[in-house]
């Protein structure tokens, strides 16, 4: 409940200085320029607006762990892109706004001191600056406005497909070129009941012809209800050597106030017995044997582990027992911040894999630079780490939650082929 006040001050406070120097701006520039018409559209956008999604936000915000169904967290969603739709290009008309004045007042200083008269003759079609204003500001303000529709209509089901190879040298030789699919955080609540948005992954993954499907958590947002139907599109999903899965902090029930301890043992329980249904092996602080010609690996997985304030429910040392005679082993951990606080330089995992940042939905990946603003919460967000000999591969996951958008952080699909070799990982095109 503390943090959601948190979160609901912050955008108050957010909302109130957008909204205060959008209407400075607004007096400085076209105070007594406008129509009554153009008034009172722009009392309406900048005193009606701004009180309209703050207590829109209040109440979705403040009543959202008392939801009972897993419907609220669309409107929650759908309330969150309202806001970043009005919000967001303001926030971008005035950054541009601002600069505009700044490099103004500093160009008309140095043509002051540098000129004494005109030195030239040459005239140019004039623009008024109310007109430069507006048209220059449009073009600020309709880009993250257009980059939002995208996110929300395609690319959050642009599903994406990343192929990386992994060299160990102690990698028993009958699994070298064993090929992994890792996906994670589907959120299908997120979904609602659209079923056909995720039954392309099925021809995806099943194309790759996988040795294991691994499942790094946060199956639902909450409630296990959220996961009736999905049967018929999860049990699609083929790999020679099984599906495997662990849970992530949503996949508890934490974040609803239940009206008793049975109600959530009984939602709980439907979202574990969701993983078999749809033809996972789920581990819960469990590890198991992976065998192929002859050869064994190790495979554990662990409840969720995490930062406050996402639980640490997870045990790696109960989890980990048995595998101490294995060559190889791999970990689930479905929160990438565990690698370093429990599994590096304490354990001899060779290849961690985890997901729960979504790459924070929003970011750049462009030819070898890659920023999202999950970068300032999480050491490990996106891809592939390396500690000596140790990796650690975070997933952005297929489903979304939140924002119902998803912005140069495509849904993903990962692809690792291990092989057998000197310490190393390389790109797959």
């Amino acid at each position: 409940m503390k943090i959601t006040i948190i979160a609901f001050l912050f955008v108050a406070v957010f909302v109130t200085i957008v909204d205060l120097l959008g209407f400075w701006a607004y007096k400085r520039e076209y105070s007594g320029k406008q129509s009554k018409t153009g008034k009172w559209l722009a009392i309406v956008f900048l005193g009606f607006v701004p009180v309209a999604v703050i207590l829109a936000y209040m109440f979705f915000s403040t009543q959202i762990r008392s939801a009972s169904s897993p419907g609220f967290y669309a409107w929650f969603m759908a309330s969150n892109i309202i806001l970043a739709l009005i919000y967001v290009p303001k926030v971008f008309f005035l950054l541009y706004y601002f600069a505009f004045i700044l490099i103004g007042k500093a160009t008309n200083t140095i043509k002051n001191k540098r000129y004494s008269k005109e030195l030239t003759t040459i005239r140019y079609p004039k623009i008024s600056r109310k007109r430069f204003l507006s048209q220059v500001g449009i073009i600020f303000a309709t880009a993250p406005f257009i980059s939002l529709l995208f996110g929300m209509h395609k690319g959050r089901f642009n599903f994406f497909t990343k192929h990386q190879k992994l060299f160990f040298p102690n990698l028993p030789s009958a699994f070298d070129g064993f090929k992994i699919i890792h996906i994670s955080d589907i959120h299908l609540g997120s979904f609602a009941s659209n079923y056909h948005k995720l039954e392309g992954i099925v021809d995806i993954i099943n194309n790759e012809k996988a040795d294991v499907i691994f499942f790094t958590g946060d199956l639902v947002n909450n409630f296990y209800e959220e996961t009736l139907g999905w049967d018929k599109v999860f049990t699609g999903l083929k790999a020679r050597y099984g599906k495997f899965s662990i849970l992530g902090n949503h996949d508890y029930g934490d974040y609803t106030d239940w009206k008793t301890p049975r109600e959530k043992e009984i939602n709980f329980k439907g979202i574990v017995d969701a993983h078999k249904k749809f033809g996972f092996r789920l581990l819960r602080d469990q590890s198991l044997a992976i065998e192929k010609d002859g050869e064994e690996i190790a495979l554990t997985g662990v409840e969720n582990w995490g930062q406050p304030p996402f639980p640490q429910y997870g045990n790696l040392q109960k989890a980990m027992a048995g595998t101490e005679n294995h060559p190889f082993k791999i970990l689930l951990s479905h929160d990438p911040d565990h690698w370093d606080a429990e599994v590096t330089n304490k354990t001899t995992y060779d290849l961690t894999l985890a997901g729960h940042t979504h790459g924070m939905q929003l970011g750049i990946d462009w030819k070898g630079f890659k920023w999202s603003p999950a970068k300032y919460k999480f050491k490990r967000w996106d891809g592939l780490y390396q500690h000596k000999n140790q990796y650690l591969y975070v997933n952005r996951g297929l489903g979304f939650l939140g924002m119902p958008a998803r912005i140069g952080m495509p849904p993903e699909i990962t692809v690792l082929q291990l092989a057998k070799g000197s310490a190393r990982a390389s790109s797959i095109l």
